[in-house]
């Protein structure tokens, strides 16, 4: 409960910030969204996350760099971008290639003796086709169609360190959504801009094989509602027999106010079952885990470029599996016990704000928090809780070229309350093709 105490607190200062930050925002008549993510001057230029888009957004998009298929009517562009890393460890981190704060080696483990090391790779380089037409059903009326695919190589096995990787592929119709993208109640546009693939760890969602609804309420409104792909974390410390299974899909839905100057707040939700079936030795149950999340992106304009304050948070029952700081493991959503699932209550938090010192010269500082109530069940070495900072410097020698160095710090907490602290430097040097 202290915990939670905490994180009601940090909630309403957020909140305050949050509309203080519009009151700026709205002195301005320039409009961050006309500069595209990922270069120089937008909100957040390390965002390279595609916005999913439908219905009528899609025809109103201008599509710039696009060209005709001959002869068939759609138009497509080709986007991504190859990305070199060099990282350096002062302390054991058992990911080489993101900054998991679940795989930060703990005191009095081996590892924890073992300290840091160095690591190369260009695994984040990423390649994109974007398709779009129109599809016209025998009534003569026309629907906005769009197809994505994206792949990159960021798999951490190192049997499958240079494999290829489905990141996303999915389909528009009007206002469907099928296939595999982004999960509907987390904001990629309000995540803060980090050189660290992980992207702080504190970061709720993921990608997920979807079926999503997506409209506008108003100019300034829209949501989503959808059916997602489910992968609960259940852990079984005690080797009962029988496994978890997936009984319905997670529902989920938003609704995020976009306002007239790039300002932006999201509220999200998922309800979902978590079950444990075919045990003989503990009794088949179900229980419904849940999860709330709010982000939000504060814009504040100047000249020829965009600062801006991102922050977020969200509280359930059941999710830490959603949670990237809490994942690693893969026991901390729930337990199964004696009477069945025993579900765990998860938080996660962030703020970072995003500052241009020239045209050319940006930073991101930012910190990441998530942690977790969990049953007496649960082993020693589950992750309790997690939380970690992140300071950036980038420079854009051109507009689709730019390198940058970032320290990061992070800890990683066990149910038993021992602690292990890691940091690392990371140097990116990145080149956009779109």
């Amino acid at each position: 409960m202290k915990n939670l105490k905490h994180y009601k607190i940090a909630f309403y200062a957020l909140v305050g910030i949050l509309f203080l930050g519009f009151c700026a925002s709205a002195q301005s008549e320039t409009h961050p969204d006309s500069i595209p993510q990922g270069h120089q001057g937008s909100v957040n230029p390390l965002n390279e996350n595609t916005v999913v888009l439908s219905g009528e957004e899609l025809l109103d998009q201008s599509f710039p760099g696009s060209w005709a298929l001959f002869g068939t009517g759609v138009r497509m562009t080709i986007g991504g971008y190859v990305k070199a890393d060099y990282i350096q460890d002062f302390d054991y981190v058992g990911d080489r290639y993101e900054f998991e704060l679940g795989s930060i080696a703990v005191d009095g483990t081996p590892e924890r003796a073992v300290g840091g090391g160095s690591s190369f790779h260009s695994k984040e380089s990423r390649f994109n086709l974007d398709f779009r037409s129109k599809a016209k059903w025998k009534n003569g009326k026309e629907f906005p169609m769009r197809v994505f695919v994206e792949v990159d190589w960021f798999f951490d096995s190192p049997s499958m360190a240079l494999n290829t990787r489905l990141r996303q592929a999915y389909g528009v119709i009007g206002r469907f959504v099928f296939g595999r993208t982004w999960t509907t109640s987390g904001d990629l546009t309000a995540i803060p801009g980090c050189i660290d693939f992980s992207g702080g760890d504190a970061l709720y969602g993921g990608r997920v094989t979807q079926i999503k609804w997506m409209d506008n309420l108003s100019k300034n409104f829209k949501y989503a509602l959808a059916l997602e792909e489910l992968s609960p974390q259940v852990a079984n410390p005690n080797g009962y027999s029988g496994a978890s299974r997936l009984m319905w899909p997670n529902v989920a839905g938003m609704i995020k106010y976009h306002g007239d100057k790039g300002s932006t707040v999201q509220l999200g939700v998922d309800v979902f079952p978590v079950s444990w079936k075919g045990s003989t030795e503990v009794k088949n149950s179900q229980e419904v885990g849940y999860a709330l999340t709010l982000m939000s992106r504060i814009v504040f304009p100047q000249a020829h470029y965009y600062d801006a304050i991102t922050w977020g948070g969200g509280y359930g029952q059941g999710q830490a599996n959603k949670i990237i700081a809490l994942s690693w493991d893969g026991k901390g959503s729930g337990v199964v016990g004696p009477d069945g699932v025993d579900l765990a209550p998860s938080w996660f938090a962030y703020i970072g704000y995003n500052h241009y010192w020239t045209k050319t010269l940006n930073s991101t500082f930012a910190t990441h928090w998530a942690g977790t109530d969990l049953s007496p069940l649960q082993t020693d070495n589950t992750i309790k809780g997690a939380g970690s900072a992140h300071v950036n410097l980038i420079y854009f020698p051109y507009e689709r070229i730019s390198v940058g160095v970032e320290y990061m710090w992070g800890q990683r907490e066990n149910f038993d309350g021992v602690k292990g602290t890691a940091s690392r430097l990371q140097f990116m040097a990145k080149f956009k093709f779109h």
